[in-house]
């Protein structure tokens, strides 16, 4: 008893001094990421037109004549090909055009030029003095 006595007081001593440290057991704070965790983001992907929507954001992404665009509203042009067919996804970054090779690769995906015959609304044709032209986006 008087050993136990002892080493308890010994103990506490060393830890008192700083010597010993107790092991902590407690999560990361709220604002770290967990060790090899990454943000992901979740996407509807419509193949058929190579479009995706955000639906946290509400923002859809669209592949146009001067390259990828964003915005809350698809062009009319579109529409049709997002009626249907969309695929979930979650991917690791906030621009989901940025892993499209990867999306298409698996998902397969069709883009659609819809913007050579878009008779100057404004929905992604090229800028002036590009018309008809293959700008090499593809």
């Amino acid at each position: 008893m008087k050993a136990t006595r002892i080493a308890t007081l010994f103990a506490l001593g060393l830890a008192c001094a700083g010597l010993i440290t107790p092991t902590a057991f407690a999560d990361p704070p709220p604002w770290a990421p967990a060790h090899g965790w990454r943000a992901k983001h979740r996407y509807v992907y419509y193949p058929s037109a190579e479009v995706y929507y955000a639906p946290e954001t509400r923002m859809w992404f669209w592949f146009g004549g001067d390259g990828w665009q964003a915005g809350i509203s698809l062009p009319v042009a579109l529409h049709g090909y997002v009626r249907t067919g969309g695929v979930n996804i979650d991917l690791d970054v906030d621009r989901p055009y940025l892993r499209n090779d990867y999306v298409v690769q698996r998902y397969g995906g069709h883009r659609q030029h819809w913007w050579r015959d878009d008779n100057g609304h404004g929905h992604g044709k090229p800028k002036h003095g590009t018309h008809g032209h293959h700008r090499g986006h593809d």
